[in-house]
């Protein structure tokens, strides 16, 4: 594989490599690989794409490569895959972007479920035009239930180029035309309704190859219903859900119609910068509203409770260093729409790619234990939910198992508790923080049979103010000790003064001279 030219020569590289590394040439890994056990077994499999096109499946203990892998693309692998279960047979699939916008889904073998290309056959065919448009780069991959059906989708920015047959293979003598923004359903390759769409018609084509993760965030201002649909959909529940999103998108067209906050549909939003201009859509109406900021946004938006409202904040940062927040009062916080660890949904869950309302497993603290508050005492309840509703998961015993860890931060080092527990619920466990009182950042996590690790993190106080009650512990018995002496007072009789009718001896002992 290093027999492979640099990232930005390759046909769609987006790449800028310079190197004199084996001679100028290479297979570059330009994306983070993710870490998981494809089947399910004992085996832990690493997963990366390279500049030459090829895709690896990595067993780790024992440094070779799994059956089926590598997989050829006709272009760069510059983007990090994902892997996730959406065919319902308890295995990972892996999905593949390449940089000439050819997305795949393979199985765990690296069988092809299906492949597209983001272009339609009609734009990719040379007809009597002189150019034709191709895809020159894309942006990472996202995942999330973008309609509210229960089905996840894919969801990807492309750059779309024009070019003639003879300057294909040349960068510079592509002309930028629009960037895309496109939601492919993950079991089928298909678009979903809405999509895609242009982003910046009619607006000067910015020709900046970096184009930041798409962040799916759900800003509707009722999400009760999340709390029910991860535990499955039934049939009826989708043709509701279906019929509640046309509704919303007539309503959207009828100017006449108020729109509620985050708009009438289901799903989340798509929240993706291009330029200095932030666009955010309804993915189950396309209703769009754009805010610009003045400057360049060149990485992905953060979504969490930053000010400590109970709200949520979408944070913004710029090329010139700025960090902004777009803060709402109206969209209520839960641990399971956030996004606040960069291109990972959290800290600890790397592998963890999809959204958290539509993510197929996954684990949350409950608001009753998350609430800030300093704790006195030995243990600490803390009450957490696990979900899983994987398609065919009921029929595989085998792969019901989830394994539970809290940590006191995010080093494993720092594990205060550890069980393994065989049915989803709501679970109720008591910890003890053995590195003495002071504010701690609890972690809880789970990990599946597939080594995906979904997390969640709350801030306690763990015996802060114990000097606050040692005042008592010392003052309290003497206190009581001296109430009976204070209380009691001996009435003095005047039988028993000596003095009285008795001897006439005076105070010498003697009696006074007659």
């Amino acid at each position: 594989d290093w027999s492979a030219p640099l990232g930005d020569i390759v046909s769609g590289g987006t790449a800028s490599i310079n190197s004199n590394a084996h001679g100028g040439m290479g297979a570059w890994a330009l994306a983070t690989p993710i870490a998981v056990k494809l089947d399910g077994g004992s085996k832990n499999h690493i997963i990366v794409g390279t500049s030459m096109g090829l895709v690896y499946a990595l067993e780790a203990q024992w440094h070779g490569l799994r059956s089926g892998w590598p997989v050829q693309m006709r272009h760069p692998v510059e983007q990090k895959v994902l892997v996730e279960d959406v065919v319902g047979n308890t295995n990972l699939e892996v999905f593949v972007v390449s940089t000439g916008g050819d997305l795949v889904s393979l199985n765990a073998d690296g069988g092809v479920l299906w492949a597209r290309n983001l272009l339609t056959d009609d734009e990719t065919t040379f007809g009597k035009a002189a150019k034709t448009p191709i895809v020159r780069g894309t942006s990472p991959l996202s995942m999330g239930d973008v309609d509210g059906t229960g089905r996840l989708a894919i969801v990807v920015v492309a750059m779309i180029a024009s070019t003639e047959r003879e300057h294909m293979h040349r960068p510079d003598k592509h002309d930028v035309l629009e960037h895309r923004l496109y939601a492919i359903d993950a079991v089928t390759g298909d678009d979903l309704e809405h999509f895609p769409i242009v982003l910046n018609k009619g607006i000067d084509v910015l020709t900046s190859s970096s184009m930041p993760q798409p962040l799916l965030i759900d800003l509707h201002e009722d999400q009760s219903h999340w709390l029910n649909q991860i535990h499955g959909l039934s049939s009826e529940d989708i043709d509701k859900i279906r019929q509640i999103n046309r509704r919303a998108a007539a309503d959207f067209t009828a100017s006449s119609q108020p729109r509620p906050h985050g708009g009438a549909g289901r799903g989340v939003h798509i929240v993706q910068p291009l330029g200095s201009t932030l666009y955010i859509i309804e993915g189950s109406t396309a209703c769009s509203q754009t805010v610009d900021v003045g400057d360049t946004i060149p990485s992905m938006v953060q979504a969490d409770d930053v000010h400590g409202t109970g709200g949520l904040d979408l944070v913004v940062t710029t090329s010139r260093g700025e960090i902004l927040t777009l803060e709402s009062d109206t969209v209520s916080y839960h641990p399971l729409n956030v996004w606040n660890a960069g291109v990972t949904r959290a800290p600890g869950s790397s592998n963890a790619q999809a959204h958290g309302f539509s993510s197929t497993q996954g684990i949350f603290v409950h608001p009753m234990s998350r609430v800030w508050r300093d704790i006195l005492g030995v243990y600490i309840p803390i009450t957490f939910e696990i979900y899983d509703r994987r398609p065919n998961i009921a029929n595989e015993p085998n792969r019901q198992v989830y394994e539970v860890e809290v940590r006191a931060g995010m080093s494993a080092k720092r594990t205060i508790f550890y069980r393994s527990y065989n049915t989803t619920g709501v679970y109720t466990e008591r910890v003890q923080i053995p590195f003495g009182p002071g504010y701690f950042s609890l972690t809880v996590l789970l990990r599946t049979t597939h080594g995906i690790v979904y997390e969640d993190t709350f801030h306690i106080g763990f015996n802060v103010d114990y000097m606050g009650g040692l005042w008592l512990i010392v003052f309290l018995p003497l206190v009581l000790a001296s109430i009976p002496i204070f209380m009691f007072r001996r009435k003095p009789n005047w039988e028993e003064d000596e003095d009285y009718g008795g001897s006439r001896n005076g105070i010498l002992g003697r009696a006074p001279p007659p």
